[in-house]
């Protein structure tokens, strides 16, 4: 079986290094950390995020859309002003051009997957397979599971990155300075973020600015993926439609939202009406999910910057009806004691952004 970190390691060769910067480009904002090796101890030596929304002359928080020259301007931004020093950089590629999916193939054990899964492929990619760059891994089936098909199955992970998504990212990273990167999928970072081998079956909500994802993995490899619309920009603008504020100012709002002001009450139940939808869709997700393989999920990280508004891990812990814990993706990692604070804060946003550079020491 092949591992996470050898999907779309053929894109762009690995490099030796003791250092590398983890890139997460979202809508609404880029994340950087640089990560080194330090007398064999992995430690964070900078990170730092730049919102996109000025760029394109829009408000903070604002979900954009950059042409190449703006997103290159904004690379090299948030790179000086982080003082990253490293040139080696590991990519996290966006949902948004990408594609991810499992498929089941009735396939005898011995038997050759690679044409079969082209087939597949062919099905579910909304694209030409030449348009694309192709990878599969096949996962296990749970015993609980295989028990319920008559022929034998066999489960298969396939991921495509768009490839003028690649060229177009390829160039973004040459123009920052930065040796052409791995390129991996978002999910699969956040995972790499969070994955602890001692927990063999997880699950991530990660909240973006347009959408919220649902991972679900064994292992370290992914094995169901659910996405809604929902995020941190829709929520502003929800805000901004209650308090009758503009966009900026309802970022501001939620921002510094506490449950000492006097109309925090109102700016969280319009906030928390954006995901209630989606939440509810996540909780019949596990639970469809836990039937057909004979798992339990005791808890959920919760991820991305909407994870830190306040309540929002109340929200999902009670519609999930399981324990939600805050995604803390440093953990994995050294950094000055007198940081610690500040990291548990900041931690849901770096995931994806973390998880990529710490493919480079795996």
């Amino acid at each position: 079986m092949k591992s996470l970190k050898e999907i779309f390691t053929t894109l762009a060769p690995e490099q030796a290094t003791t250092g590398v910067v983890g890139i997460d480009i979202g809508s609404s904002s880029i994340k950087v950390v640089e990560l080194q090796e330090r007398k064999g101890v992995l430690t964070l030596t900078t990170y730092g995020e730049l919102q996109l929304g000025p760029y394109a002359a829009k408000d903070l928080g604002e979900s954009v859309a950059l042409d190449a020259k703006e997103e290159q301007e904004a690379l090299v931004d948030v790179i000086r002003e982080s003082a990253v020093t490293v040139r080696n950089a590991v990519f996290a590629m966006p949902l948004s051009s990408s594609f991810v999916t499992n498929v089941s193939i009735n396939a005898d054990p011995e038997a050759d997957l690679a044409p079969m899964v082209r087939v597949e492929a062919r099905k579910v990619i909304p694209a030409s397979l030449s348009e694309v760059a192709l990878d599969w891994a096949e996962v296990e089936v749970s015993s609980e599971d295989q028990k319920k098909v008559t022929a034998a199955r066999r489960d298969v992970l396939i991921a495509a990155i768009q490839n003028v998504a690649l060229e177009r990212f390829k160039i973004l990273m040459q123009f920052a300075g930065l040796k052409e990167p791995p390129t991996e999928i978002e999910c699969f970072s956040a995972i790499r973020g969070l994955y602890n081998s001692q927990e063999k079956d997880i699950v991530v909500i990660d909240i973006g600015a347009v959408s919220t994802k649902l991972y679900i993995a064994r292992e370290g490899l992914l094995m169901r993926m659910h996405r809604v619309r929902a995020g941190g920009a829709i929520a502003t603008r929800q805000i901004a439609d209650v308090l009758k504020i503009d966009f900026e100012a309802a970022e501001l709002k939620k921002h510094a939202a506490e449950r000492s002001a006097p109309d925090f009450v109102e700016l969280q139940k319009a906030h928390h009406s954006t995901y209630e939808r989606g939440f509810h869709e996540f909780s019949q997700v596990l639970r469809e999910y836990e039937e057909k393989n004979g798992v339990t999920f005791g808890f959920v990280y919760l991820s991305g910057g909407g994870a830190m508004f306040p309540g929002t891990d109340s929200l999902l812990r009670n519609t999930l009806n399981r324990d939600v814990v805050r995604a803390n993706p440093f953990g994995k990692v050294a950094y000055p004691a007198f940081m610690e604070d500040t990291i548990r804060d900041i931690g849901p946003s770096f995931t994806v952004a973390l998880g990529a550079a710490m493919r480079m020491f795996e």
